[in-house]
Parts: structure tokens; C-alpha cells; sequence
């Protein structure tokens, strides 16, 4: 296979086969829309629980390994094609359900507890190693040649065969042959190199500024959201009812408003952690995982946050100049729901 094109920047055909998994970003930001690709191999488990998926009985927490690849080591990855953009120091789930990813998967649970031993391939030589590498593909089937090598954390065993995997983001890569297709890609890929800003005293006031606009973007969005719910439930309980029920879980949601990662990760792996987040736009992601700077990965994340947060500071106003409006009859927003814009308003 030819590895040629740009997603943005590199990209290679392929046909997808896996469903998109669901994101595992911060509170606040919904899941990316889109179709399940062709062949499906896998799928976001929290979809699946959404569903009403009975979680499975048997677990097993695998061991974590911190070390990683220097760069510029050159070695063979299992990779994973997925309409998801997996970064370092991301947390990616997956259901796995496909025979041959099933089988990939156990081989690389080889030794722990509770793998399905007849699925084991003892020969490979990723048996137990617990990591593969994940490449974005995206509608059109083309697979970038940058992605991210994941390592298995946990993961539990359905008693219908499938698999729910969670793994960490270790290191960047750049495919740079493909060994096999079939049964499941075999790459040799390049550990890309990092930088190390996070002693650097421009680079954490400058992810401090990126954090400090997260906090507040999630703050508007739950802010937006709750005003909404409210709405809604003010016309079916009176407003009144709906406001002891919205300060009831205010608190609790407040607690909820502050993710440990932003205090406690550095500059580098808060910008591969805020840039998970992105869910919305893959590409967007994909670009931010390709870009070698973390200082101008992060100045990129302090762009889109600051648009948002103009966006989500609008959109609350807004709500409160409407909900404000007085309602009645004759067409008028009944008691609680938010009025419509006047005439030659907003679209």
C-alpha cells in the first residue's frame, strides 16, 4: 500500500473497519456524528451501555508499563484503522467484537487473567505485549500515516466473546512501510520526537491560560445546558419546581467542573489531553497530534478555546434575554420556555 496525501498533513487509502469509538474527553463535549464504517470491529463502549448493554462479568486490570520508544526507533505495530483520533496521554475505549480483532486483542492479553487462551496466537511476537499502534481514517477511507502506539490498561471479557478495551496513549508515530493488510495491518512505523518544554516558564503560563480557558468553556456549557433543561422541565412541572431542581445539582456538578488533569499534567501532555477533547473535529485533532511544538499546539488550543468561549458567552446571553421576554397568549412562549428571537432576529 502507497502511504501518500494528507490528513492533513499525511494520509494513506484504506478502508475503514471499525466503528467510531466513543470519546473520552472532557464533560461537556458531545460526541462527534457520523455513520459506523464498513466491517466493524469496533465500537465505544459507552455507546453500548447507552444502549442497555449488560456489562460483562469477567474483568481483568492488566499491568501498566510507563516506559516508551525513544525517537527515531524503528519497530513493527498491529495497527488499528479507526475513525477516531487516539492521542498520548488519551484514554481510548473500545468494544471489540470482529473475529480477527478479537483475535489480535487476546494475543496481546497473552498472560492475563482471563484472556480466551484459544484465541491466543503464541507464536506472534506481540503476544502479551499489550500495545498497538491506532491511525485515523476518515470518511473517504483514507488512513493517516501519523498516529499514536496504545497500551491496554484493563479490559473486560463479555461472556458472548467481546472485548471491552481501555488503553493509554504512549508515543506519536509515522507509518512508514506497511508489511501486511490482512489479517489485521502490520506496519513498521518511527517513533516521532518530543519536545520537553514543561521546565520552560513561557510554557506553563501558557498552559495555564489554555487550562484556565477550558475550566471556563465548561463552565458556559454547563451553564447553556442547565438553562435548557430547566426550560424544559419548567413546562412540564412549573418553573418553580424546575429551579429547586436545577440548585439541587448544582453543587455536585460544580465539583465535577475541575478534571485533575489540569492541575496535574505538564505542559506537553496537557496539550495532547486538552486536544482529545476536540471531539467535534477530527481533523482538527489529527492536526494538533501531527504538530511537533507543543508550544504552538498549545497557542492553537488557545485560539479554538477562546472562539468558543465566545460562542458559549453569546449563547448565554441570549438565554437570558429571551427567557426574560414576557410570554402570552396569541402566539407568545408559554411560562417557562425561552421566547423565540424577534422578527429580522438571528437565524
Amino acid at each position: 500500500m502507497a502511504l501518500a496525501g494528507a490528513l492533513p498533513r499525511s494520509a494513506a487509502p484504506w478502508r475503514a473497519t471499525a466503528a467510531p469509538a466513543a470519546p473520552r474527553g472532557a464533560p461537556g463535549h458531545r460526541r462527534a456524528a457520523g455513520p459506523a464504517a464498513r466491517g466493524g470491529g469496533a465500537s465505544g463502549a459507552a455507546a453500548a451501555q447507552q444502549r442497555g448493554h449488560t456489562p460483562p462479568r469477567r474483568a481483568a486490570r492488566a499491568r501498566v508499563v510507563a516506559c516508551r520508544a525513544a525517537a527515531g526507533e524503528k519497530k513493527q505495530l498491529p495497527i488499528f484503522p479507526l475513525s477516531v483520533v487516539a492521542l498520548p496521554s488519551a484514554t481510548v475505549p473500545l468494544m471489540i467484537f470482529e473475529a480477527r480483532y478479537r483475535v489480535l486483542f487476546n494475543t496481546l492479553l497473552a498472560g492475563a487473567e482471563n484472556v480466551d487462551e484459544g484465541l491466543v496466537q503464541q507464536e506472534s511476537p506481540f503476544a502479551g505485549s499489550r500495545r498497538f499502534g491506532m491511525c485515523y481514517v476518515d470518511e473517504k477511507g483514507r488512513m493517516s500515516t501519523v498516529g499514536t502506539t496504545l497500551e491496554i490498561q484493563n479490559f473486560v471479557l463479555d461472556p458472548s466473546g467481546r472485548m471491552y478495551v481501555t488503553s493509554k496513549g504512549l508515543e506519536r508515530f509515522r507509518v512508514t512501510s506497511v508489511i501486511a493488510e490482512r489479517p489485521v495491518m502490520l506496519c513498521e512505523v518511527e517513533v516521532l520526537p518530543e519536545d520537553d518544554p514543561d521546565a520552560s516558564d513561557e510554557a506553563k503560563a501558557l498552559a495555564g491560560e489554555v487550562g484556565e480557558l477550558f475550566r471556563n468553556v465548561l463552565r458556559l456549557h454547563v451553564k447553556v445546558t442547565k438553562s435548557r433543561a430547566a426550560a424544559r422541565g419548567a413546562g412540564a412541572r412549573g418553573p418553580g419546581a424546575a429551579a429547586a431542581s436545577a440548585a439541587e445539582s448544582s453543587d455536585a456538578e460544580d465539583e465535577s467542573m475541575e478534571p485533575l488533569e489540569l492541575t496535574e499534567l505538564g505542559p506537553r501532555e496537557l496539550s495532547y489531553w486538552i486536544a482529545h477533547a476536540f471531539t467535534d473535529s477530527r481533523y482538527t485533532q489529527q492536526a494538533l497530534l501531527e504538530e511537533d511544538s507543543t508550544m504552538t499546539r498549545l497557542g492553537a488550543e488557545k485560539e479554538l478555546l477562546a472562539q468558543t468561549l465566545k460562542y458559549y458567552t453569546a449563547a448565554t446571553a441570549l438565554e437570558g434575554v429571551f427567557s426574560a421576554a414576557p410570554g402570552g397568549g396569541g402566539g407568545g412562549a408559554a411560562a417557562g420556555e425561552a421566547a423565540p428571537p424577534p422578527a429580522g432576529g438571528p437565524d
